[in-house]
């Protein structure tokens, strides 16, 4: 029975280890149709912001601000698009996994301070101390101290936008000279954010301030809701594994089962990350309300926040804030945000891609349930005949006395 078991068991690895090249070349597929239509997705966006939402502004820009934009969104997409390939993709995975590893370890420790009576927060271990945080989300801040410290800057070492983005802080590391849209000394008025703009800005902060401190865990580490039987499956997988984020796919089908979890969430930063540099650049130019902070434009993301119907790759939020701008202060908020859902509902390529990746997601789930279900029968052997070893062992030396 154990020879059988393992016998099925290496057969379905057999079998996952042929189809493996297949699903790395349709997630491959995937991400080329998905760079060749972003620019238009996002132009598309802009297109609904400047000439639907606030179009007397547009039409105020002078015509070489206007042409500076269109040059600064086609650099903003092609700096994604050199970044949406499988292995990039997974490298951002492998970031935000040693990210979540370092705010759990740094929790422990001031929860174990906590506990121990001290006053002052944990101190960090050298090694973490000396190396720097992985930019790319809002949330890497906390993992400085026991506050919540939410920050609106771009993410750097992740996605490349600190680079040429005017008006941000930059890192020390790998500066570069500024931009002539940054060196430009002649900024309008409208540039500047008048005092409703900061009283949003704070607004959306203190949301998002919220929604960190409700979160019990990092939502990207939380198991996938698409259905009770995978979440079973990858429940049951360590959560420090590194084949989970290397570029090459794992043979168990379980470990496959959360790198393409892993793939799909690095995915999304990486459309995150471009919407708020777009939004960014949209700020300046006084075509955006506010600047939504990322906690925010996550927990919209994972569904925490509802949002109001909008067209595609727009967010629509209400403010609910009732005299406190006045009778005429607006009631919502429209800004861009990228989604693979709604990329692929206005690309038919991309999502006969989707399908087809989906179909492949089927497919491993039933295999994933089958392995583990041949595991467990082999464990379960496993135990039983040590049982019975343990047992005739302890029968031996009672049959000597007698």
């Amino acid at each position: 029975m154990r020879e059988e078991a393992q016998r099925q068991i290496n057969l379905l690895l057999q079998q996952q280890e042929e189809l493996a090249p297949e699903l790395y070349r349709d997630l491959a597929l995937y991400l080329q149709v998905l760079r060749e239509g972003l620019l238009h997705a996002v132009q598309q966006a802009c297109f609904h912001l400047a000439t639907q939402v606030v179009p007397e502004r547009y039409n105020q820009l002078p015509p070489d601000r206007r042409q500076a934009f269109q040059q600064r969104l086609q650099e903003l997409v092609q700096r994604t698009s050199t970044l949406l390939t499988v292995e990039q993709v997974m490298g951002l995975a492998e970031q935000q996994r040693r990210e979540h590893r370092r705010q759990r370890a740094q929790q422990q420790r001031v929860l174990e301070a906590c506990l121990n009576g001290e006053g002052g927060e944990a101190e960090p271990s050298s090694e973490e101390s000396s190396a720097p945080l992985p930019a790319g989300s809002g949330e890497a801040a906390t993992a400085q101290g026991a506050s919540v410290h939410l920050s609106l800057d771009l993410p750097v070492s992740a996605d490349l936008f600190d680079r040429g983005l005017p008006g941000l802080p930059t890192p020390p590391a790998d500066p570069e000279p500024p931009t002539a849209a940054s060196s430009d000394p002649e900024q309008p008025t409208a540039d500047q954010p008048t005092s409703e703009q900061e009283l949003l800005q704070s607004l959306f902060q203190m949301v998002a301030e919220g929604l960190q401190l409700g979160a019990s865990e990092d939502p990207s580490e939380q198991a996938p809701t698409a259905s009770d039987e995978a979440t079973t499956l990858l429940a049951a997988l360590p959560d420090l594994d590194t084949r989970v984020t290397a570029s090459t796919l794992p043979r168990d089908p379980l470990l496959q089962l959360r790198w393409w979890t892993h793939f799909d969430r690095a995915l999304r930063r990486r459309l995150r990350n471009l919407s708020h540099a777009v939004n960014v650049e949209m700020l300046r130019l006084g075509l955006a309300q506010g600047l939504l902070p990322m906690n925010l434009l996550d927990a919209v993301l994972d569904g925490q926040v509802d949002a109001l119907p909008a067209p595609a790759n727009l967010l629509r939020l209400p403010l609910p804030l009732g005299q406190v701008l006045g009778p005429n202060a607006p009631t919502e908020v429209l800004t861009l945000l990228l989604r693979s859902s709604d990329l692929e509902y206005e690309q038919p390529r991309l999502r006969t891609c989707r399908k087809r990746l989906e179909q492949r997601r089927r497919a491993l789930r039933t295999m994933a349930k089958r392995y583990r279900s041949w595991q467990r029968r082999l464990s379960a052997l496993e135990a039983e005949h040590q049982w019975f070893q343990d047992h005739a062992h302890n029968l031996t030396p009672a049959a000597d006395q007698s």
